[in-house]
């Protein structure tokens, strides 16, 4: 074929081979409000940092948090970092370590999924019990699941989050949806839910009051021959200790280069 419509083909047919080869690699890059199912490449160093502002009708919380990521083999990567969150003030402030450790049991290019599990610990939990002060930290088991069907890339999380020392326990979900328009660019929709099941008074239904929802559009841009990740989400945002009607504009920025 050698007219117009075969030099389409033939270039679309090109362009499929381009993108499955950009994309061959696993999803091993965190979403906003996601977590990645696959870990970077041995002996991978990624710092990153992001910031992120919401609102309600009571309250606007806001935070920022930086980290770094070492890949030291296979299959296995830890993170630590810090953060500075919400409106904790005085002898009550919400910051503190964190850090989190992900071993890959599964990579699509061998089984047809990305699959981690993992571990996290925070110094400040979803918990807080009104003029009882901050327990001492939560830990948390995630379950990390994701797959690339082509240009698109699909991600789901499981956290199941419980108080050292005391009764708070949570869940939260997260999914994320994108389509590589380029090799360096995507656009999809990212999204967390968190809830608070248990508290002082023993299990519970979670009523709005204690949950936190964002979730938006997001756009991805890596430069540098993507080393450098540059991350946008601006979307609805409910935080926690809110009604569904308080539900306001949040927004997201983060930045992560791998050194």
């Amino acid at each position: 074929m050698t007219g117009p419509l075969g030099k389409l083909i033939l270039a679309a047919a090109l362009a499929g081979i381009g993108a499955r080869a950009a994309h061959a690699e696993g999803l091993d890059r965190d979403p906003l409000l996601a977590e990645a199912p696959a870990v970077p490449d041995k002996g991978t160093v990624r710092v990153g940092g992001s910031a992120y502002g919401q609102s309600a009708d009571s309250a606007n919380t806001g935070g920022v948090t930086g980290s770094v990521l070492w890949a030291p083999t296979e299959r296995l990567a830890g993170d630590v970092g810090v953060y500075l969150q919400g409106q904790g003030t005085g002898t009550n402030p919400d910051n503190g370590p964190q850090a989190r450790l992900r071993f890959q049991l599964l990579r699509q290019r061998e089984a047809g999924l990305d699959l981690s599990l993992g571990v996290r610990f925070k110094k400040i939990g979803f918990y807080r019990t009104p003029n009882l002060g901050q327990p001492d930290g939560e830990y948390e088991l995630l379950l990390l699941g994701g797959r690339r069907f082509g240009p698109v890339d699909v991600i789901l999380n499981y956290a199941y989050g419980s108080e050292i020392g005391g009764p708070g326990k949570d869940m939260e979900g997260k999914a994320f949806v994108g389509h590589n328009l380029t090799e360096s660019f995507r656009l999809g929709l990212d999204g967390r839910l968190q809830a608070e099941y248990r508290d002082e008074n023993g299990y519970k239904s979670p009523k709005p009051e204690d949950m936190n929802f964002i979730a938006g559009p997001a756009a991805s841009l890596l430069l540098l021959k993507r080393k450098l990740q540059l991350q946008m989400l601006l979307g609805a945002s409910k935080p926690r200790g809110t009604v569904w009607s308080d539900t306001k504009l949040g927004g997201l920025l983060a930045a992560a280069i791998d050194l």
